[in-house]
């Protein structure tokens, strides 16, 4: 066997290793049950405040809020913002009941990244027709339309976290990217 098989068979045995300790320590952490007194503890602040994962998570999170922060201050947006993280703004109002919860919508939009590049549009990549709540769309126009009623515009700017995340879409849209949204509920 060569020395470069030998290394890349060795690495694979140690990161399985590795894996398999985590996800025991993992199992056994959040099993922390008191059978003598029938209590169950509350382990989950314990192990948030050392699992690398949720820790890089959170610091993922606090970045991404930072640069959006300059980029609504460096061009002067004032939007709303909810629990979730999602910056909108209602640019055009109508009247009538909001969107619900298993409703279809769809939506004429433009997709661009923070630098201004626009990567979708409904004009050459069709409209977006999705039921809210029911539906593999982006968790951030799943929460937002919910806050618009039928023939409203708003303007978005959804946290990777609400948008793709860590795999990105696959094609334009990498990991970890915020994007901006413009969309009108047309019906």
């Amino acid at each position: 066997m060569s020395n470069s098989k030998y290394k890349m068979q060795n690495t694979k045995t140690i990161i399985s290793c590795f894996l398999l300790l985590s996800s025991f320590l993992l199992l056994l952490f959040s099993c922390n049950n008191s059978s003598s007194t029938g209590v169950m503890y509350n382990s989950k602040s314990k192990i948030e405040e050392s699992d690398p994962f949720i820790i890089g998570n959170k610091k993922i999170i606090e970045l991404e809020n930072e640069d959006i922060e300059l980029f609504l201050k460096r061009y002067k947006w004032k939007m709303n913002k909810t629990e979730t993280g999602l910056r909108y703004e209602i640019t055009t109002k109508r009247k009538g009941n909001y969107i619900e919860i298993g409703e279809t919508v769809t939506l004429e939009y433009i997709t661009l990244l923070l630098n201004g590049e626009e990567i979708y549009n409904s004009i050459t990549d069709g409209l977006k027709q999705f039921e809210v709540e029911k539906s593999d769309e982006i968790a951030g126009l799943h929460e937002v339309v919910k806050l618009m009623r039928k023939g409203e515009e708003a303007s978005l700017i959804i946290p990777s976290h609400l948008a793709y995340g860590a795999t990105g879409d696959g094609n334009k849209i990498l990991p970890y990217q915020t994007i901006i949204m413009k969309i009108k509920i047309i019906f």
